[in-house]
């Protein structure tokens, strides 16, 4: 090919028609054929898009999910309730354990004040393993909570303690924190530092197990022999599950198996059934009725480590046998006569 003069305007001077590309380098003018070809190519590409699309918009149409007429979920504001103030209670006390020495503005998020408060010693100091608010009590209606909330913590050793080798120490430590809501259910406020109190103790009346007296586990007792069976195959994975449950009855053994071996212990019955010798024996059923049990079992881990648990269930009757017909979420209570309570004190508006 012979090269041409280049002209201003990428023209040649021989009249050709070359020119130069980004690069530096040349390029000639496409061919008649080449044309040709292309256009070829487009021509097919727009009849196929022309047949296509009626087929891309059925499947499109037909592929939309259905409408979802479900109502919207409600979201439930963090104040209601005692969850709100729990909650802000357990950060609230654990920020101020973990305080020191220029930690007032992570207590301010919590407590206005504690810009002014003079903290001393080191932050994280004293370690905090587990929290939980174990009362939160409602003054003034979504306004104004009074939380107790139980801290297990690691306290560093006595000062000087060191060269005698003792150990920080683990405390369990309860404290009350007042808690309040502005009228327009904004964000929750603490009204004060922390009070460390004791331990939430007795004097109020207690519900009692509405069941008799645990009786021993006898391997001759129809009931005893079902529930040994039933929580082998359910904690340990040894046996069948469905072999010892009520037809309905839905129930999953727990995977992987934490024990390898389960012993009934105890079991006590929420009324009296015993056989005809009356030896503390629950027996057979009689017919369909049914039996709730609190039993105690003794389940062996891994290790050789035996740990005790407690399960409230109700047994089945069918053709001269006991069934699990459930695994209860509680056991049966009974509650004490409690007299009406006196009003709680609520908050005066300000005057």
């Amino acid at each position: 090919m012979r090269r041409g003069r280049k002209t201003r305007g990428g023209e040649s001077g021989d009249g050709v028609g070359q020119g130069l590309d980004e690069q530096g380098g040349w390029w000639t003018s496409p061919s008649t054929g080449s044309v040709a070809m292309g256009t070829n190519v487009v021509r097919r590409l727009a009849w196929s898009l022309l047949i296509c699309g009626p087929l891309l918009g059925g499947w499109a149409l037909v592929s939309q999910p259905a409408p979802d007429n479900r109502p919207a979920p409600v979201v439930q504001s963090s104040n209601s309730g005692t969850t709100g103030p729990g909650g802000f209670a357990e950060m609230y006390v654990a920020a101020f354990l973990r305080a020191g020495d220029g930690s007032q503005d992570e207590l301010a998020a919590f407590y206005a004040r504690a810009a002014d408060l003079e903290l001393e010693g080191r932050p994280d100091a004293v370690q905090v393993g587990q929290i939980a608010a174990v009362r939160v009590e409602e003054i003034e209606p979504g306004r104004y909570w009074s939380a107790t909330v139980a801290a297990r913590v690691l306290e560093p050793a006595r000062r000087g303690a060191a060269d005698s080798g003792e150990q920080p120490v683990i405390r369990m430590r309860f404290f009350r924190v007042p808690i309040e809501a502005d009228r327009d259910g904004g964000p929750l406020a603490a009204l004060a530092l922390p009070s460390e109190v004791a331990a939430p103790g007795g004097g109020t009346p207690k519900a009692e197990l509405a069941y008799g007296a645990p009786l021993p586990a006898q391997s001759s007792d129809p009931a005893v022999g079902t529930v040994s069976e039933f929580f082998a195959a359910y904690l340990s994975g040894s046996g069948e599950l469905g072999r010892y449950i009520s037809p309905g009855t839905r129930l999953t053994p727990v995977r992987p198996a934490p024990y390898r071996s389960v012993t009934v212990t105890q079991v006590s019955a929420e009324t009296a059934f015993q056989d005809a010798d009356g030896d503390g024996r629950i027996g057979a059923p009689a017919g369909r009725e049914q039996l709730r049990l609190v039993v105690g079992v003794k389940a062996a881990r891994p290790d050789g480590i035996a740990r005790p648990l407690s399960y409230a269930l109700t047994l089945s009757g069918r053709d001269g046998r006991w069934e699990v017909a459930a695994l209860d979420a509680t056991p049966q209570i009974v509650l004490p006569d409690v007299p009406a309570a006196a009003a709680s004190p609520s908050l005066s508006p300000a005057r």
